[in-house]
């Protein structure tokens, strides 16, 4: 909107005076609010059936005679009961079903500054957060850009209203560590995948 003149404004008991667009520089630390949610599903189903069946007849053997086999020599065998035959018959069957199901939620505040202005007059933000307690620690990073338009009179932003949004949040401690798998069972599961 246009901005009241400053005759107006000197003479005017009613006329209200927009308030001027904020105006950041580097360095200056800015709220954001965060609440992310994700929410993950995927559901799989694989059934496969195969049968072989393979019939054969051995016509021709060797007699493995020792006194033969010691002057590296090979003489037929007689077969006097018969050929012998081979027959084999497999069948197998697997039917596999897999469902994963994921949701994280995040929300808090955090301060964030401006690294960047750009151009255009777009922010640049940069927040970091590490907490430590005993032997559990967090460390919380989030960037990303916005408008300044966007930012509150209260000087807080939605993480929604931030585009290009990275946040990392990276857990270490003793509650990490009983949530991972063993080797034991990592290599249980290698081996026994299929």
């Amino acid at each position: 909107p246009p901005r009241l003149s400053e005759a107006i404004a000197a003479t005017s008991l009613a006329a209200v005076r927009i308030p001027e667009p904020k105006r950041f520089a580097l360095h200056d630390l800015i709220t954001i609010v965060i609440r992310e949610s994700t929410q993950t599903d995927f559901e799989a189903t694989l059934e496969t059936n195969k049968e072989s069946e393979f019939d054969g007849r051995i016509s021709d053997f060797p007699n493995l005679n020792l006194r033969d086999l010691l002057n590296f020599q090979l003489r037929p065998s007689s077969m006097s009961e018969g050929e012998p035959t081979l027959g084999v018959t497999y069948e197998g069957e697997f039917t596999g079903e897999g469902e994963y199901s994921r949701r994280e939620s995040i929300s808090g505040r955090i301060t964030a500054r401006v690294i960047d202005i750009k151009p255009n007059g777009t922010l640049v933000l940069e927040a970091r957060k590490f907490i430590q307690s005993d032997k559990e620690t967090l460390n919380l990073v989030l960037t990303g850009m916005c408008r300044p338009e966007d930012v509150s009179i209260d000087n807080t932003i939605l993480s929604s209203q931030i585009y290009d949004l990275r946040l990392e949040k990276l857990h270490e401690g003793e509650l990490r560590r009983t949530t991972k798998k063993g080797i034991l069972t990592k290599v249980l599961e290698a081996l026994f995948n299929f």
